[in-house]
């Protein structure tokens, strides 16, 4: 094992502090992330880029769902998903025909694909756990081909009042009972989920090789989705 994938595996691990916990939490949310409104967009935004026998990817791929809700939907279609934390990587039940789990370290990732050969990626709350994620855009950049579609979604910097709203409250944050080692995993905490804003990743995007094509802001203002296209 490299140096940098151990690394990023200590990171992933320290990040999501229990790994199984983790897991389960992503187990057990699935559905309600990836809903029905979910699905429309996908529909709108990426589906018109499948080739006749669609390769799609799926980084930061957890315990294989997502690629296995795409082998219900879409018969025939070859799911990749990309993985590195052995707790997701154990997590992973025996997968579908046309499912498969590379892992990979995105931060230096050198996919066995060839150059062209993907219609669309997906990336759901990735690039915030990323110490750098150029690497991992350039790699999507060579094996995407032109004119398919990456559907990115990720919590985006906001102002510290609505982080704390959000995560835990002011009274408990502020107050004397809390642990200095509450207080530095919440900020810790803080600054990855506040690593990009939604005009970073455009930035980002755009020296890659891609356009976007579509962008918007929700959970007051934490929460971005982003559609680029393959230029």
């Amino acid at each position: 094992m490299s140096d940098r994938r151990r690394q990023t595996e200590e990171m992933l691990a320290k990040h999501h502090r229990d790994g199984a916990r983790f897991v389960q939490l992503m187990k057990e949310s699935f559905d309600s992330r990836f809903d029905e409104t979910f699905w429309s967009a996908w529909r709108q935004w990426v589906e018109p880029a499948y080739s006749a026998q669609p390769v799609v990817l799926d980084l930061g791929a957890g315990p294989g769902l997502f690629v296995q809700a795409l082998a219900r939907r879409y018969p025939g279609i070859r799911a990749i998903g990309v993985e590195v934390a052995p707790y997701m990587l154990q997590a992973v039940e025996d997968l579908p025909a046309g499912c498969e789990i590379m892992a990979e370290d995105l931060h230096d990732p050198h996919l066995p694909l060839d150059d062209g050969s993907v219609d669309a990626v997906m990336c759901s709350v990735v690039l915030h756990e990323m110490d750098q994620p150029l690497r991992a855009l350039q790699e999507i950049s060579r094996v995407m081909r032109r004119g398919g579609r990456f559907y990115i979604t990720d919590w985006v910097r906001a102002p510290l009042e609505v982080y704390v709203r959000n995560q835990t409250d002011a009274a408990k944050l502020f107050g004397k009972d809390i642990t200095t080692a509450e207080l530095e995993d919440f900020f810790i905490h803080f600054v990855e989920h506040n690593r990009f804003s939604r005009e970073d990743l455009v930035y980002l995007l755009n020296h890659t090789g891609f356009a976007v094509i579509h962008s918007e802001i929700a959970k007051e203002g934490r929460y971005a989705r982003i559609v680029a296209e393959r230029r």
